[in-house]
């Protein structure tokens, strides 16, 4: 297991695409955590505590009579783990008294660019082993998998954590790890070399730059959004968790106390099973298919692993198991259609259409007509506006409430010079995504908003 692991942890620098679909469905959460934890203890001693002593708790010495003009200095004094201390029958009155005593406070120094306005989300100060661990997995985990819930409509929240915090886990920790290590090692390295505090800061700052490039590679390929979108959720997801980590370390003593550990548990721990279980779910379906594909006429085990690959968008991978399965089995209408899908995304239109012709030949109303659509777009993505129109003419009138329909039959009577009923197709298409159920809304407004837009551009009647 540790040798299978390391493997796919070397991958995510080559290969990070198919190592980040690989951990999905193969790496253990508990070797993530332990590889996170040893990471985090280096990294605490060959970089962060350079960043904390130089910027963090920097030793300045004050005189008295700054002491006596600053009362809130007075009191960092007095708190001051660096202040020398007179013996103990000395009280602090006679301490802060005595002008011969040398004076030291802590405070920060600005950082580069964001001055002191970072020392609102960063902390360099010396954590413990499990403090990233816990961290990653009870704060920052979640508040992704909440803002993924509200962008992607990927539905209930309680839903989206059974089913995806496992898989989630197992990849962050391993992101997490492979994102850090190098400047880990870096950080020794320089150590012995002198460097100063801002090789430091460099080099923290880019193991977090990696970190969230990675991630939204996660996020990408784990929920199947844009990369950009991607990108944007672990942003925000960063933000916040900075926030958080602020407002744990004040409460945190609080929600260690047994007896809330001892509620938590009793009330969560059906959700953690849940958890697990879709995680070794999650793994051993794709295990069964992969296993499944040594049956030479299994067509349906290659389609099911196309799917999975496309989900991800690992396009090739699909690619090969789509053709695989209809080489199997010629009749086998879902890999043909899902071929003509993505050769018409590729933009190899007549290659999408020869496959569209296939599905039309074995089921015309392949998906409730869904194949009309595709043949449309794939028509009018090569300007062939009256074959797109008779296409998704015939699509709308099996299928009157489909926002992406609509959009597209309205843009192609745009191009046929029937402005009117051009402007009633993006009307129609702005009221089916108000009429969906909310649930749905999130994922269909892109339609919504684009068919605003080409309204916005007509001229109003006078």
């Amino acid at each position: 297991m540790i040798w299978d692991n390391t493997k796919l942890l070397t991958r995510l620098y080559y290969r990070p695409v198919s190592a980040t679909s690989d951990i999905i469905d193969e790496a253990s959460w508990i070797y993530a955590a332990i590889l996170v934890i040893v990471i985090s203890f280096v990294l605490n001693f060959a970089v962060l505590g350079h960043v904390y002593t130089s910027y963090e708790a920097v030793v300045r010495q004050v005189d008295s009579s700054e002491l006596a003009a600053n009362e809130t200095l007075r009191q960092e004094e007095i708190k001051a783990t660096t202040t020398p201390r007179l013996p103990a029958e000395t009280s602090e009155e006679e301490y802060l008294a005595d002008p011969a005593t040398p004076r030291v406070v802590l405070e920060h120094r600005p950082l580069p660019v964001v001055k002191n306005y970072g020392w609102w989300f960063v902390s360099f100060a010396p954590t413990g082993y499990f403090t990233v661990l816990l961290g990653l997995a009870v704060l920052y985990i979640p508040f992704v998998l909440l803002i993924v819930t509200v962008s992607e409509s990927a539905g209930s929240f309680g839903v989206v954590l059974r089913r995806d915090y496992g898989s989630l886990l197992t990849c962050t920790l391993m992101a997490w790890a492979a994102a850090h290590l190098p400047f880990a090692v870096a950080g020794i390295a320089a150590t012995s070399l002198g460097y100063g505090a801002h090789t430091a800061l460099v080099l923290w700052l880019l193991s977090a730059v990696c970190f969230g490039l990675l991630m939204a590679l996660v996020v990408r390929t784990l929920f199947g959004t844009r990369y950009v979108k991607a990108l944007g959720i672990v942003c925000v997801a960063a933000l916040a968790f900075a926030v958080q980590v602020k407002l744990f370390a004040v409460v945190s003593p609080f929600l260690f106390s047994p007896f809330l550990l001892y509620y938590a548990w009793g009330m969560f721990r059906g959700d953690i099973g849940d958890i697990g279980f879709s995680l070794r779910q999650r793994q051993s379906f794709r295990r069964s298919m992969e296993e499944a594909t040594i049956n030479p006429r299994n067509a349906e085990a290659h389609y099911q692993l196309g799917l999975i690959f496309q989900q991800r968008h690992q396009l090739s991978e699909a690619v090969q198991r789509f053709r695989r399965a209809v080489e199997i089995d010629a009749n086998e209408t879902d890999a043909h259609y899902q071929l003509g899908r993505i050769a018409r995304m590729q933009n190899r239109l007549q290659e999408a259409l020869d496959y569209f012709s296939v599905v039309i030949e074995q089921d015309e109303q392949h998906s409730h007509h869904e194949v009309w659509r595709e043949i449309g777009l794939t028509y009018l993505s090569a300007s062939m506006y009256p074959d797109a129109n008779d296409a998704l003419e015939r699509f709308v009138q099996n299928r009157p409430y489909d926002p992406e329909g609509l959009y597209y039959y309205g843009q192609t009577r745009e191009h046929l010079s029937d402005s009117q009923e051009a402007s009633e197709m993006f009307q129609r298409c702005i009221e089916a995504v108000k009429t969906m159920p909310r649930y749905r809304q999130g994922s269909l407004h892109k339609w919504r908003k684009l068919a605003q837009e080409k309204l916005s551009r007509r001229p109003q009647p006078a």
